[in-house]
């Protein structure tokens, strides 16, 4: 996966959240939950669009294989409102892998 690539997949996960979140009222849990998920995926997707990240290195590609992998876990039960535990479960870690690609960001 390439950087550009990973930015693509993070923003079609914030519009897969927005879609999701827009079926709870504001201020319940879930849908705290799901927009607190999606200023951290926002905030992410920012720091890798200003920054210079080696994507070509084995982490990045191991980090971005394993985010692919989250990725298709999300996928199998975010479109189901009855499953929102699950989704919010696959999120955690969706966004626990893109944390540890922006770590691999240098420090200026």
């Amino acid at each position: 996966m390439t950087k550009s690539e990973l930015i693509r997949l993070i923003g079609n996960v914030i519009i897969e959240v927005d879609v999701l979140r827009s079926g709870f009222s504001r201020g319940t849990i879930k849908r705290n939950a799901l927009d607190n998920h999606r200023d951290d995926l926002d905030a992410s997707q920012r720091k890798l669009v200003r920054n210079v990240i080696g994507d070509s290195t084995s982490e990045f590609q191991n980090l971005t294989a394993s985010l692919s992998e989250v990725n298709t876990e999300l996928r199998q039960t975010i479109n189901e409102v009855n499953k929102i535990a699950a989704t919010l479960e696959s999120l955690v870690k969706f966004i626990g892998v893109v944390q540890k690609i922006i770590e691999l960001i240098p420090l200026a």
